[in-house]
């Protein structure tokens, strides 16, 4: 029993003496870099959810030019006349696959000098 407890004496204090403190220079300079890493992929869900920056068009809100980013989307615009005569003709069933509304292309814009959203 008392060699089992010189044993776990001399571990403790092997690993006292090998225990580093971290440096805090080393520190600081890893929570920069985990910090611009994260404006990194922020940025990035950013552009991807808002598109690149299109140089020629002018925010027709503040008026200025180069802050505008477009990104072409989709949206459901009324209730497609083709797919009402269609879904009469199929009793319905054809609803199931298509839905009523149709989708319409469009092109959201959004300024990030005065953070107002338009499509055209």
């Amino acid at each position: 029993m008392e060699a089992l407890a010189v044993i776990v004496l001399v571990l403790i204090i092997i690993v006292l003496i090998c225990y580093k403190k971290p440096d805090p220079v080393k520190v600081e300079a890893l929570r920069i870099q985990r910090q611009l890493e994260v404006e990194a992929l922020r940025k990035e869900e950013l552009l991807k959810k808002i598109g690149p920056i299109s140089p020629a068009y002018i925010c027709p809100h503040c008026k200025e030019k180069g802050h505008v980013h477009t990104i072409h989307v989709k949206r459901k615009k009324g209730v497609s006349g083709a797919k009402v005569t269609g879904a009469l003709l199929t009793c319905g069933v054809s609803v199931l696959a298509t839905g009523l509304s149709r989708k319409e292309g469009l092109t959201q814009a959004y300024c990030e000098n005065c953070n107002s959203t338009w499509d055209f």
